[in-house]
Formats: C-alpha cells, structure tokens, sequence
C-alpha cells in the first residue's frame, strides 16, 4: 500500500511539474499586425501596437505602446495589489498552454474588465489575443424603483495577431 500511495505521489507532483514546464513563454518583444488585427480596423485608425512582455512563474509584466503612448501592466497570480501602488495591477492564469490576463480598470467611476487570451503559433513567432472588453453601466430607474439602481454590462470581442520582432 505504501508503495502504491509513493508511485501516485511521485507521479501526481511529476505530472505537476511537467505541466508547469511545458507552458508556453510569451516573453519579448511583440508588433501588432494591422492587417489580420481587429483593433487595427476599429475607430480611429491605430498606426503601431508594439507589446513588451516580461514573464515568470509569478507575474508578466505588458508594456504597450500605440502610437507613441506606452502603458504598463502588472498581473499576478494572487489578488493582493501592493499597498499605495499606482500601477495597474490584474490577475493572471493559465488555460492549459493560453495565458489568461483580467485587468479590471476605473473610467468615470465605472469598472471596466479587460481579458485576454494569448496563444502562440507552434513556431512561437506568432501570438494571437483574444480581447473581452465588459463596460458595466449604472442606470437609475424611474418611479417607485428610483431607489434601485441596474447594472447594464456593454461587451466586445476582438482577436489580434503579434509577430515577435526580428521574426520576419
């Protein structure tokens, strides 16, 4: 029994660190391409999209710079945001080989919850991310549920692709 109780041990936990190691490392440095990227085709024209991705076991770090403007991003595995921190801070997963980045932000005093979902090529010099984009709205009510307030939730979808740079 114990040997048996000892091979599962050692296969569950060797199981687990295989998994871990075979996850993909999105690391580097990434440019948007406009022609098969929906952002590209929305609103006001973009003209670049470059992505600065830092990865560990614990955190990845996205620096993105569109048109000159550039952003950072710190996402973690656990909820803690360090105390006094101005940066923006969100949460990170992983969905077998895609990495999963939730960053909720505030406009106007209303939460906005940006995911993504990276995947790579299997040559790893493409990465596509899908982007889930939640406004959530408060409206008033009017009459005897004035009191009430509703929550209205805005979405949208969009896939882009990034070529790492000195790929091509």
């Amino acid at each position: 029994m114990k040997l048996l109780l000892s091979t599962i041990c050692v296969v569950t936990l060797g199981s687990a660190g295989l998994a871990a190691q075979n996850r993909p490392d999105f690391s580097g440095t990434w440019n948007m391409d406009l022609a098969r990227s929906e952002s590209a085709a929305q609103g006001t024209p973009i003209k670049s999209v470059t992505v600065a991705i830092r990865q560990t076991p614990g955190e990845v770090r996205i620096e993105t710079t569109r048109d000159g403007s550039t952003e950072l991003a710190r996402y973690l595995l656990s909820a803690e945001k360090p105390t006094g921190s101005q940066e923006q801070v969100g949460l990170f997963r992983w969905d077998g080989p895609r990495l999963v980045t939730t960053l909720v932000i505030d406009i106007n005093n209303r939460p906005i919850t940006v995911q993504e979902i990276r995947s790579l090529s299997a040559s790893g010099t493409e990465m596509t991310v899908e982007i889930n984009v939640a406004v959530e709205h408060g409206y008033q009510t009017s009459g005897s549920n004035a009191a009430r307030s509703q929550s209205v939730s805005n979405a949208s979808k969009g896939t882009n692709v990034f070529v790492k740079a000195g790929s091509r």
